[in-house]
């Protein structure tokens, strides 16, 4: 009967203690790790009951999303987090991501958000797969230009563009959330694309992540594009020259 009694307070003690680590390294509560088991050093948690914190001055609010779920999508997650070598993760210092459903941001229906400063990117996995893969990568972007800001200067990218076309004040400064590829559109792969800078080079590098044969079509008469993919492409591999993209 002792040793039971010694049993259940190690396991109360051994609990407590895991949680509070992970809330030190994240800053988030109710998270419980997951075994996405990917190739690199990535951390996966899930939000084990709704939590609510403030990142980039905004509150983010996410609700736990259920173990089937979580199993349903974990073989696309690793996937997607597989095509990125522990070096260049390492580069970029991404160590976690944390799974939600629901995720809003300041009230707004979101699929992800990053956190460059706890190195943790937040998505919302109660989504369909394609938008899930491309919020990874989209949200891995922003997490690579935080951490090489002096790479993607906005005002070059600016020119990317034709004269006459401005990019909104914020993202949520605009009813533009679309992530479908556009295909009239001359220098823009999707709706959302055409909110900011930093999200429409987001939203490019999303779309060199996953394979599209409708994007190798648009690209073969789009200049402005075929600028901003070089742009892309060129940077990224000045912080990693053995990265590999998908297009």
């Amino acid at each position: 009967m002792k040793l039971i009694k010694i049993l259940i307070i190690v396991l109360f003690f051994s609990t407590n203690v895991l949680a509070d680590t992970i809330y030190y390294l994240l800053k988030i509560p109710n998270l419980e790790i997951i075994d996405i088991k990917n190739d690199n050093s990535i951390k996966t948690f899930k939000a084990k009951k709704y939590f609510k914190v403030g990142i980039k001055d905004n509150n983010v609010e996410c609700y736990s999303p259920s173990n089937l779920l979580v199993k349903e999508k974990q073989k696309l997650i690793r996937e997607n987090i597989d095509l990125y070598s522990k070096v260049f993760l390492n580069k970029i210092n991404l160590r976690f991501i944390v799974l939600c459903k629901d995720l809003e941001v300041a009230s707004i229906p979101a699929l992800g958000i990053p956190n460059h400063h706890l190195k943790t990117i937040i998505l919302n996995i109660n989504t369909n797969d394609y938008k899930l893969s491309r919020t990874i990568h989209h949200e891995i972007f922003h997490i690579i230009n935080d951490q090489y800001k002096e790479l993607f200067d906005h005002e070059k990218w600016k020119k990317f563009n034709s004269e006459d076309f401005k990019y909104r004040s914020c993202s949520t400064c605009t009813d533009k959330f679309g992530m479908k590829l556009l295909r009239e559109k001359k220098g823009f792969l999707s709706e959302y694309s055409q909110s900011t800078v930093g999200e429409d080079m987001a939203e490019t590098f999303s779309f060199l992540m996953i394979e599209n044969s409708e994007l190798r079509i648009k690209l073969q008469n789009d200049d402005n594009l075929k600028k901003k993919i070089n742009f892309i492409k060129s940077n990224i591999q000045l912080i990693d020259q053995n990265f590999k993209f998908i297009l």
